[in-house]
């Protein structure tokens, strides 16, 4: 029976290749945007209902994060939740890279 601890030696995880990889190129602010945008539904869905169907992340730039928002009353609710929405975006991210919502109506 083969040792495979021997065939692990060098090898990382992949996550942190692509980190360090990004980091390496200046990639990992388009790493924090994808990131930010690809959660958005699933971190806002946890605070407020129907933000699925009535919202979507757009853009991440210098610390703001855009989102449209074609119900009002979504919105005026996701204002009032906004620090504790950034806070698990920027949870999940792994780095500190939301500052404010941006809701655009």
């Amino acid at each position: 029976m083969p040792n495979y601890n021997n065939y692990q030696k060098g090898f990382s995880r992949i996550d942190k290749v692509i980190y360090r990889t990004a980091k390496n190129h200046n990639f990992d602010t388009a790493l924090h945007k994808h990131k930010a945008i690809k959660h958005w539904h699933e971190v806002a869905a946890s605070f407020v209902e129907d933000v699925k169907n009535t919202t979507q992340a757009i853009n991440l730039e210098k610390g703001v994060l855009t989102v449209a928002c074609l119900s009002l009353e979504v919105a005026r609710k996701l204002k009032i939740l906004a620090q504790r929405i950034i806070f698990a975006l920027n949870e999940i991210i792994g780095h500190r890279v939301i500052f404010a919502l941006n809701l655009e109506v």
